[in-house]
């Protein structure tokens, strides 16, 4: 009885295992491309175009909790504005 145990634990730690290995692979979607910075800066260049682009990269630093992160080098970027796009919510 307790070699049937033994025997049932070590096949389901196997197929445990097989599955683990078998969902790691694959994909290979790569990363997504980088928005590049404004020159002499930290600012992307969607940020300085677009104020959608703005929008986005302001969230992205206002909800970043890492009080460690080394400041922005902001240099002379300005961030896109417009006076036609309606707000976002927020």
């Amino acid at each position: 009885m307790k070699t049937t145990i033994l025997k049932h634990r070590f096949w389901a730690l196997g197929a445990g295992a097989a599955l683990l290995a078998a969902c790691g692979g694959g994909g290979g979607g790569g990363s997504a491309p980088v928005d590049p910075v404004a020159s002499g800066s930290d600012i992307p260049v969607s940020a300085t175009t677009s104020s959608a682009g703005a929008f986005t990269f302001v969230n992205g630093v206002a909800s970043t909790t890492d009080n460690t992160a080394e400041p922005l080098v902001v240099g002379d970027a300005t961030l896109a504005t417009s006076e036609t796009d309606e707000p976002d919510a927020i």
